[in-house]
């Protein structure tokens, strides 16, 4: 597991990044291959017969490599027995950067990749979709992406599709804990009415620790600021989280260990399970894993507050020029994955959240997930992240 969340890679943004202007935001419309934007969905278009093959780059853990190759790829080759599909993985992504550098080289001179496919261990695939390296998704393409949150499908333009994700939820201990806040402003008043009990952890080494700071911020932004700060550095508008800092900076006395943050996200499950702090903000994902081990005591519940947190879709992207037939393929076959189904065995394989709405999920998953919610904040982009992480050094601790 990547613990370190929505992390961009700085060598994949620097490359694509100097090519946005020879690739511009019209390049490859040609190579969508039918997908028409607006479209609605409607039944699985993709019949037994097709047949063919692709690339497909998979960055990430061993969990991600085994939930392709022993239960997605096969369960998708007894559906569609003729279509084949050429799994390159690697392993912690550690060539994520020259194989998005080779893409992004690629949409520049209108050829083919090599790879119908990608999967980044980082946010590689969202900055490159963000940089419109890819082929749009349209619900006549791909019917089940009508199912993904629009708000998933808002960070990259409608330029990939997630297949799971993981979100920051509030923990807390139910045995102590009888009415957990439902609210952040509950949640900061039961801080400071409960010392030294709740923990988040610096956002420098763990996404949870982030996205708590960024909902605290953004009770003083506008709407229309939050947006703005999602996908652009505008450092203008950052000069509005003064109150924000301010809030955080009086939690210091009531934070666990009088102001002490743990360095990620795993050290705040540690002092959850330990019983050292009753309240935390954890990643949904770690945190269901880490109760199906034991790691985590049964009376730890998981909840979701108004404004809901960020959350961190795992994004797949069919680069621009990918040839007709393939996208074709390509689009069975990510349906496919988006299909009920199919998104339950992710979330059983790797503890994460679905891709499609909860609410379409099976009674288990439901019952697993629904005290979460659906509704995610949009996070903020990278370079307004590092400026964030800078400011609350500066002014919190």
């Amino acid at each position: 597991m990547v613990v370190k969340r929505r992390r961009l890679l700085v060598g994949a943004g620097a490359a694509v990044s100097c090519l946005t202007l020879s690739v511009g935001f019209g390049a490859g419309v040609s190579a969508a291959a039918g997908r028409t934007a607006h479209a609605k969905a409607h039944a699985n278009p993709y019949p037994k017969s097709l047949h063919g093959g692709f690339a497909f780059y998979s960055g990430g853990d061993t969990n991600v490599e085994q939930l392709w190759q022993d239960v997605l790829i096969p369960s998708f080759n007894r559906a569609y027995p003729h279509i084949k599909i050429n799994y390159v993985f690697s392993e912690h992504g550690t060539n994520d950067v020259t194989t998005l550098d080779r893409v992004a080289q690629a949409v520049k001179n209108h050829q083919s990749s090599g790879f119908a496919l990608l999967e980044s261990a980082t946010n590689a695939v969202e900055l490159a979709a963000r940089q419109r390296l890819f082929i749009p998704v349209t619900t006549k393409a791909i019917p089940n992406s009508a199912n993904v949150p629009s708000a998933s499908m808002a960070v990259v333009k409608n330029d990939a599709v997630p297949y799971r994700g993981s979100k920051v939820v509030l923990a807390y201990n139910s045995a102590t804990v009888k009415n957990p806040p439902k609210t952040l402003a509950q949640l900061l008043s039961w801080i400071k009415a409960n010392p030294g009990k709740f923990a988040y952890c610096n956002p420098s080494g763990g996404g949870s620790g982030q996205y708590f700071i960024e909902d605290v911020l953004n009770q003083y932004l506008s709407k229309s600021a939050v947006n703005t700060l999602a996908f652009n550095h505008a450092t203008s508008l950052e000069a509005g989280w003064s109150k924000g800092m301010a809030v955080l900076h009086s939690l210091n006395s009531d934070v666990y260990g009088n102001g002490t943050y743990p360095a990620g996200n795993t050290q705040v499950l540690t002092l959850l399970g330990s019983g050292a702090v009753q309240m935390a903000v954890v990643w949904s994902d770690q945190s269901t894993s880490a109760l199906q081990d034991g790691q985590l005591p049964k009376s730890v519940k998981l909840t979701d507050i108004t404004p809901a947190f960020a959350g961190s879709p795992v994004y797949l992207g069919v680069p621009k020029y990918t040839p007709k037939n393939q996208v074709r393929l390509v689009d069975a076959f990510l349906n496919f994955i988006l299909s009920v189904p199919q998104q339950a065995k992710v979330v059983k394989r790797l503890a994460g959240f679905p891709a499609i709405k909860v609410s379409l999920m099976t009674a288990t998953v439901k019952s697993e997930f629904t005290a979460l919610g659906e509704a995610e904040s949009l996070p903020y982009s990278a370079q307004v992240v590092s400026d964030m992480e800078r400011v609350w050094q500066q002014d919190v601790p």
